[in-house]
This record gives structure tokens, sequence and C-alpha cells, in this order.
């Protein structure tokens, strides 16, 4: 057997040509063989029958109408679906599909190869092929142990009692796509969010549509450490890629932060650098020029990546949209794409593949009057 035959195989159903190619180009680059893609329910069915693919990534509606029998199929033969599509997770007539995990368009390719990296049943990255950047850095992450635990050791020291207690902590974790909300504004909390992979973000939503996304929470940050007191959420928490995430029941949080003295003391330092960051937050909308606003965000990302082992020197993951860009700054998006263009005119960042590259710190920093003692890091903010 040879080397591409040991590559999982995926099943690929997409009503829309274009996305379609975009799609299989983006699977072929992360190592797997694609099935596909198929426009049509028979064409899925036909394709089926000749192969047996390890995976599937599929759109609910193609072109015929809602592949119901496809997704009866796939289900018969144990392949683990993906599901892309423009519908939402409960529309009634993808009842085939429910459960499965679900992207809603247009996903990045790169959140489609993480939910597949975590379906497949190796659960290893496919043989003799370059992974993304962002797979890649993902897998680095992991071996460089819990971003929790990286995180909060940067702020007391920690010993190994209290190591083993947060990765007793973080282990029931569960993946989740892009766009998922992780709780809604008005829900009751029903714990704390930790975020170990991926990028999730706080929001609140206008009557209008429109959003304004008040904080980044990258991997090793909590979401509302106190959120049991609350009867109701003041805002949204909403995944901006596929994340892994662990629900901490908030009696867990309780018992940790009455018995445990260094976490407490930890736990506590960390909201405070969420405080002070929102504060600062405010102070780049409220004060800063476009250029400056979005400069200070790149730059305030570096330092948090940095911190947590999630940046090679001045590069790192930001599976952002230009979309949640625009709705950080409080830009238009168009706005948005002009002041990332004079960015790179300047010589001062590169963006590629969801890949933020800060091609000359000293002066991006110069830029935004970036001081990072609000993330109160130490030496771990240096540049």
């Amino acid at each position: 057997m040879n080397l591409t035959d040991q590559q999982p195989l995926v099943l690929l159903a997409e009503a829309d040509a274009m996305i379609g190619a975009d799609m299989s180009d983006a699977l072929e680059q992360a190592g797997y063989r694609v099935l596909g893609p198929f426009g049509t329910t028979p064409e899925a069915l036909a394709g089926l029958e000749q192969e047996s693919p390890t995976l599937a990534v599929v759109d609910v509606k193609l072109r015929d109408g809602f592949c119901t029998a496809l997704g009866d199929a796939l289900r018969q033969r144990g392949v683990p679906v993906v599901v892309h599509s423009g519908f939402q997770s409960d529309e009634p007539r993808a009842v085939g599909f429910h459960g499965s995990p679900w992207l809603t368009k247009p996903a990045l390719p790169e959140d489609v190869v993480a939910l597949l990296d975590e379906l497949s049943p190796s659960r290893t990255a496919p043989v003799s092929i370059e992974a993304p950047p962002s797979f890649q850095s993902a897998q680095a992450a992991e071996s460089r142990g819990n971003p929790l635990v990286r995180k909060l050791e940067g702020f007391v020291s920690l010993s190994d009692a209290d190591k083993a207690l947060l990765e007793r902590i973080s282990a029931s974790s569960r993946v989740v796509p892009s766009q998922t909300n992780l709780v809604r504004e008005g829900e009751a909390p029903k714990g704390v969010f930790l975020i170990l992979k991926g990028m999730a973000c706080r929001h609140k939503a206008r009557a209008n549509g429109t959003r304004q996304i008040m904080a980044y929470l990258v991997p090793g940050d909590l979401c509302d450490l106190d959120v049991a007191l609350l009867d109701t959420m003041d805002h949204a928490i909403t995944t901006l890629s596929a994340s892994k995430v662990v629900c901490i029941p908030p009696k867990v949080i309780a018992e940790v932060m009455e018995h445990h003295p260094q976490l407490a003391r930890a736990l506590r330092m960390s909201t405070l650098v969420d405080e002070a960051t929102l504060r600062e937050w405010l102070v780049n909308v409220g004060c800063r020029s476009a250029l400056e606003r979005v400069a200070h965000l790149f730059c305030e990302l570096q330092v948090r990546m940095q911190a947590v082992s999630l940046a090679d020197g001045d590069s790192y993951d930001m599976p952002v949209t230009q979309a949640a860009l625009a709705d950080t700054t409080g830009m238009s998006v168009v706005h948005l794409n002009r002041t990332l263009q004079e960015l790179r005119r300047e010589g001062l960042i590169e963006l590629q593949q969801r890949r933020m590259t800060i091609l000359d710190l000293p002066r991006l920093r110069a830029l935004a009057e970036f001081k990072p003692n609000y993330l109160h890091l130490g030496e771990r903010a240096a540049a």
C-alpha cells in the first residue's frame, strides 16, 4: 500500500461547484483524499457504492434538494459527517444530520479541516503531507501542554498538585464548530467556559443585526469566572473558529477558589487582566485612529499568544474574518479592508491563510502606542 492510500478518504457533497472545488483543494492540501465533489444525491450515492469514505463533508441541500437518503446511507455505514450548510442546525428538513458537527456557510476551510481531524478515527495528521499552518501550530501547542496551566503559572508559582488539578478540570473537552453560541445573551449561565484551542469572543448584538465584539478569548482563557452569580447572561459568547472548549461547573470553580489559594490568586489575576483589557479596548474604539486600532489589536494578540506558547516569534494563528475584525474595531468592513491594505503597504504585517505575521514589531508598536503593561505579563510581554 502506498502512502496516498493511507490518507483518509473524505466524501464531499456540495451544491455550489465553486465552493466544492475550493473545499476539495483545501482538503487535499491538508492531506485528505477527496471522493467528489458531488452536486446531487444520486451522484453521491453512486460514489459511495464505488468507495468507502472515512469521513464526509456534506451540504444538507444539494442541487436536487435535501439529501436525506445520503445522510441515511452515511449513518448506516458509520461514516462521521461534518455539515457545511447555509441552513441552521435545527433545520427540520435536515433531520438526518441533526447531531453532526455543523458549520454555517461560508466557513473557513481550516475550520472544516480541524473538525475532520477531530473526527478521524486515527486522530492524527495524514501521512507524509504537509498540514496547513493552523493545524501544525495546534499540534505544537498540544505538545507544549495545557494553555490554562501556562497562562496561570505566569501569574503565580503553581505546585505539581495545582497543575494536576487544572489538568483534571480541563479533561472533559469537546470540539465545537466556528460560530457556535457557547451561551446566548438572556440565557441562564451553564458554567464557566474554558478555551483550550481556537478562538471565541464576547459580543452584544443590536436589533438591526450589528454587533460589537468586546473581547477575544484565546487558548487558556476562562469566560466569566463569577458567572454563577448571574441569573441571565448580559452578553453572548461565540466561537470564531473551530474550537476545543470545556464547560466547568460553577461548584468546581467555587471549590478551587475556596481550597486552593495559589490557584485562586492566579484566577483573580486573570479576571483583573480581562477587566484591564476591556478598558484598553474602550480606549481603542474611543480615541485611536483606524490604523492605530488595528495595529494595537495585532500587537496585543501577539503578546497574548506568546504568553501561552502559541506564537512562533512574531507570527500566530488569527482565525478571525474581516467582518469580525470590523465588529471589534467599530469600523465598516470596507474601512477595515483598506486599513489592512495600508498596514501591508507599509511593510508592517502579512496576513495569509488566517496566519498573522508582524513584519516589523517595533514599528507596529510605535504606531499603536502599544504598552503591554495592562496584560500584567512581566517579562513575557517583552519585545
